[in-house]
């Protein structure tokens, strides 16, 4: 039998289910009987009907009993229920319970912490007393480990898991965005929404590294991909956060584990699972946009701001616009050559569709189990496309199919040798306009809309409008072509396991062998347009009385093209094959011992590279643990890499930890109050190869190059260049982490993880800034270096409260609280002159400190203030309105000199996430928060400066009269071109990024049983549910989305969705 994630009682279950034998629970200690001892041991005694007695007697009747504990105790607010029914009842202070039913029937007995009963009513049975075994407290479950599982009471280190229920209550099209919020330690940040390329980060525990920080991702224990997974395949996510969790992945293990856990089948009847949902997905956020005619008069604002001493009747240097061309904007009465255009409103869908399908198939029986799944998603896009000139798709959408099948089975009668095999894969087609999505917002949200979008011209070509501008962003969506990707995917894993009792007890052994293909067809069909421009004269009316328009070809040599196809591919394959040796016994009922060496190779062969990428290593585990009270647990990992070289491609990663379970020991056990006390702790080594840059770096690179005249045999032109000098000596990252956690139980229903950490990673790769000149090298030369140092640590805080209230009310609510703070304690970073007033720029700060200028309060009010105080901004004029910079170093001058730390860097050091869950009866309602604090970025010119665009927050910006009216001013004077205040580098424009959200929310309501009855369904559950559904935050400007890492990226995505799942 192999049986993984499942509970002591239906393991047994299982187990015994063709054997005359049964057992019973009592105290933690199974004793086995026969099957017919056993039903009678929890069974009252039966009130048999007379021989003679009439039918009536087996119609609906009063069935009552008492319920109690092992020890006698009556167990209040027990929940008693006719199976496959609505009715139910619990029992009173005493224990006690009465509901009507039939022979026939079945009673269910169930509360949190004690083992559920099923007895069947016989004919005339109108008394049933319960005795309820306590059912295994979370530390006797089985958790998700490193290659493999491992009780919850032994576990040393630090990990964190989220279930299939809470991942499914995202409708997110990214299995990653489902995590955010839940696990404690876990940072993710949705950085875009484009469908098929919506970008998510993920850190654990911050960041603490200068290279690469992503973790690694492991899906049924290969390493894998994950935002393609559709979420009804997944059974777990486990996060792994501290050395002795992740050292035996040694090499690899330094920026932490995610381990994805598909479902499996199951030795019982067959299960078909249906799911259908229907959302709408809009943008959270977009600038807001102002209309043409008061983009026209801040215009001439800011060309007065430039030009405070022109002659206003100077018939040359006038405003942009004139008092007539303000009247035509305001009144809209002439609309073909002083428009209105809303950019945004006509190129973005306020809302597209989105689509899930799902079908699943679970079950099995003593020698095959199986689980398959397949699935479809069809995500929209939010461009608007005019298909009425286009003869091919441009629209923006995603389209995944995904399928699993997961299968177990026992090849021989005894079950001591067992095979596996794990299939999956998708299939997908991404779609989108040939421009770049980053061109087509930086065209939206810079447009002006006093230019027309369009109609097309009479002549049938885009209309660009006036000026010098000559992209549209409707021709760039309308009117460039198409990208349109193919991505294919197939996984595979095969597997023996071999019970190897025959040698001795508790050992096994396994062998599994994976093979991974990943194909991307791209297509881009590209074409050239005609555009043509706007030129209003003035001195010319038409029919009218209005300027007469007429339109000019601004390329006349451009003619329209056919599309331009171009395609290409690449491919990628993997393998991967483990060896493993499994260890688990237990010695005069208090001394077990674990343990489990595995060998592992794998090779990866990517596009572009005629070498693949190889690591190999074994990994080592050993666990001792004594009366479930005390336990020690070594990890190691030893692996090599080609990416180093000879005699320096193997590392040792070694770690050790310990666990005191206090609430075992006799003092404490039993406890009416703590009923779970633990301390851990943890220390190690781990590595990380993910140096990013170029392979093969203790190589020198020399290459053949041409140009210049003839050079013997290597031709005319020839000649040998050395492009860097290699260096021997490169090695991994190690990160030396040190965990120590407290998990603390009260009453069985609310539960404290608590965990501080620290680590130090050093032999970070970095490039030399120190090299003397008289090295005669430069320094982009030189190959990298492992001298970087960065410490980082922090805290986590895991809260969970579960209770049934009553018969028909539960809550359940999980809280979590994290920080992670790093420093850059050495980076060789090249010291600034003395009269900087920062001579560094990275070593004792953040990674990624936003280094700026602090603005003093208020504004210049007029050019005689700012020759007073005589400050000289270097490479700017200052004017009023302006902001006021702090002179930091005091010597007279801004420049880049007076540069300090502001605000933070764009990965939050605070996290948190609340989820919480009520059930009445058949309707559940659940909702998730998650936040960040302490983060901060700047979002770029583009859509934000008033030389590249006006929007609403320009409405208010700095002029004198509003200055001397004392109004509100959220924004310095604006300008035609860059300006002294409109740095990025500043405090003003660097935005607080901290939030709160409300991630998701679901209401869901499972019909009853007797409405379906027909439906042969044994469960019909509709539900609503939304994603990113509100947003409370600190940003000055609500214009972009504050997890949104650049301006002109896609912006996240709001979903409102409504569901139907059907179990027959």
């Amino acid at each position: 039998m192999d049986v993984t994630n499942e509970t002591l009682p239906n393991t047994l279950d299982i187990l015994f289910e063709n054997h005359p034998y049964g057992y019973t629970i009592k105290n933690k200690v199974v004793v086995l009987n026969k099957k017919a001892e056993a039903a009678e041991k929890n069974r009252p005694p039966l009130n048999r009907p007379p021989a003679n007695a009439s039918p009536q007697t087996e119609r609906q009747q009063t069935v009552s009993g008492t319920v109690q504990d092992s020890t006698g105790t009556a167990l209040e607010g027990v929940t008693v229920t006719i199976v496959g029914t609505d009715r139910r009842t619990s029992t009173n202070s005493s224990g006690s319970y009465q509901i009507e039913a039939s022979a026939g029937e079945s009673l269910d007995f169930s509360i949190i912490g004690y083992t559920s009963q099923r007895v069947r009513l016989t004919g005339g049975m109108t008394t049933v007393n319960i005795i309820l075994a306590q059912a295994l407290s979370d530390l006797d479950e089985v958790v998700v480990v490193a290659f493999g599982t491992q009780k919850k009471i032994s576990v040393t280190g630090s990990i964190a898991s989220v279930q299939t229920k809470e991942i499914k209550q995202s409708p997110a099209a990214n299995l990653a965005v489902t995590l955010a919020g839940r696990l404690p330690g876990l940072t993710t940040l949705q950085r875009s929404g484009e469908p098929g390329r919506d970008h998510t980060a993920l850190f654990l525990r911050g960041m603490g590294t200068l290279n690469a920080t992503a973790p690694i991702i492991l899906v049924d224990g290969v390493e894998r991909e994950m935002t393609y997974i559709d979420p009804n395949e997944v059974e777990s996510v486990t996060i792994l956060k501290d050395a002795s969790s992740t050292a035996l992945f040694g090499v690899r293990g330094a920026n932490g584990v995610i381990l994805v856990t598909t479902k499996r089948g199951t030795s019982e009847k067959p299960t078909i699972g249906l799911l259908y949902e229907h959302g709408l997905q809009g943008f959270t956020r977009t600038p807001e946009v102002i209309s043409s005619y008061d983009w026209a008069r801040l215009k001439n604002q800011a060309w007065a701001n430039e030009n405070p001493n022109v002659d206003p009747n100077d018939p040359v240097n006038q405003p942009p616009y004139s008092e007539y061309a303000l009247d035509r904007f305001m009144f809209q009465d002439y609309p073909s050559a002083y428009p209105n255009t809303n950019w945004q409103k006509l190129l973005f869908n306020d809302f597209v569709a989105q689509q899930r399908y799902n079908l699943n198939l679970s079950g099995g029986g003593d020698y095959v189990q199986y689980f398959v799944n397949v699935g479809f998603l069809n995500q929209g896009g939010q461009w608007k496309i005019d298909p009425e000139v286009t003869d091919y798709d441009p629209a923006g959408f995603l389209k995944r199919y995904n399928f699993r099948s997961n299968i177990d089975a026992k090849l021989n009668k005894s079950g001591k040798l067992t095979t596996f095999l794990n299939a999956a894969g998708y299939f997908e087609r991404v779609n989108s306009p040939n421009a770049s999505t980053e061109e087509i917002f930086r065209r939206t949200y810079t447009f002006f809309p006093v230019v027309l979008p369009g109609p097309l011209t009479p002549e049938g070509e885009v209309l660009i409008g006036t000026g010098n501008y000559n992209v549209s962003p409707w021709a760039l969506i309308n009117r460039t072509g198409y990208r349109q990707e193919t991505r294919n995917n197939i996984t595979a894993s095969w597997g023996l396991k071999q019970d190897l009792e025959f040698l001795t007890k508790g050992l096994s052994a396994k062998f599994m062998a994976s093979f991974d293909t990943r194909t991307v067809y791209s297509l881009t069909a590209g074409r050239e347009y005609q555009r043509w421009t706007q030129v209003i004269d003035p001195n010319t009316s038409n029919h009218l009385g209005m300027d007469s328009v007429a339109y000019i070809r601004m390329f006349p040599e451009l003619e329209n093209t056919p599309l331009s196809i171009g395609s290409g591919s690449n491919f990628q394959s993997f393998f991967n094959f483990q060896l493993s040796a499994d260890y688990n016994r237990v010695f005069n009922e208090k001394h077990s011992v674990t343990g489990m060496l595995l060998a592992q190779q794998e090779q990866r062969v990517m596009p572009n590279d005629r070498l693949p990428f190889n690591l190999r290593g074994i990994a080592l585990r050993a666990i001792y643990g004594y009366d479930n009270k005390y336990f020690a647990e070594f990890n190691a990992g030893y692996n090599g890499s080609e990416q180093f070289a000879k005699g320096r491609r193997y590392g040792f990663f070694p770690t050790i930890s310990g666990g005191w379970v206090i609430s075992n020991e006799s003092f404490l056990r039993d406890h009416q109050i703590i009923s779970l006390l633990k301390l851990r702790g943890s220390y190690g080594r781990v590595g990380s190869d993910r140096l990013g840059g170029r392979r093969f770096l203790y190589l020198d690179d020399i290459q053949r190059q041409t140009g210049g005249g003839y050079s013997g045999s290597l031709g005319r032109g020839g000649k040998i260049g050395e492009n860097y000098i290699g260096n021997p000596a490169i090695q991994w990252e190690v990160a030396k982490k040190t965990n120590f956690g407290l998990e603390l139980g009260l009453f069985n229903e609310l539960t404290l993880n608590a965990d501080v950490f620290h680590e130090r990673r050093d032999n970070i790769l970095i490039s030399r800034q120190t090299i003397p000149m008289v090295y005669g090298i430069e320094p982009s030369r030189m190959s990298p270096v492992n001298m970087g140092i960065v410490e980082n640590k922090g805290f986590e805080i895991e809260l969970n409260y579960n209770k049934r209230l009553n018969t028909d009310w539960s809550i359940l609510s999980k809280l979590n609280y994290n920080f992670a703070r790093n420093k850059v304690l050495f980076a060789d970073e090249l010291q600034l002159p003395t009269d900087f007033k920062h001579q560094y720029r990275q070593t004792g700060y953040r990674i990624g400190q936003a280094f700026g200028y602090e603005l003093r309060d208020g504004y210049y009010g007029s050019y005689e203030e700012i020759a007073n105080e005589g400050l000289n901004y270097v490479g700017y004029t200052v004017r009023p309105g302006d902001f006021k910079y702090v002179d930091a170093n005091e010597d007279g001058i801004i420049d880049e000199r007076d540069m300090v730390p502001i605000g933070y860097s764009g990965i939050p050091e605070f996290t948190f996430g609340g989820a919480f869950n009520v059930t009445y009866r058949n309707l559940d309602v659940s909702f998730l928060l998650q936040g960040v604090h302490n983060v901060t970025q700047a979002m770029g010119s583009y859509g934000t400066h008033s030389e590249w665009d006006f929007k609403e927050r320009h409405l208010h910006a700095w002029t004198a009269e509003r200055a001397a009216a004392g109004e509100d001013i959220r924004y310095p004077r604006l300008a035609l071109g860059a300006s002294v205040s409109e740095r990025d580098n500043n405090t003003f424009f660097l935005e607080n990024r901290s939030f709160i959200r409300l991630k998701n929310a679901e209401i869901g309501y499972r019909i009853p049983l007797s409405a379906i009855k027909g439906l042969g369904a044994k469960e019909v559950r509709v539900y609503v549910n939304g994603l990113n559904l509100l947003t409370w935050d600190s940003m000055r400007e609500k214009d972009y989305d504050p997890e949104v890492g650049y301006s002109l990226s896609y912006p996240v995505y709001r979903v409102f969705n409504a569901g139907v799942s059907v179990n027959f």
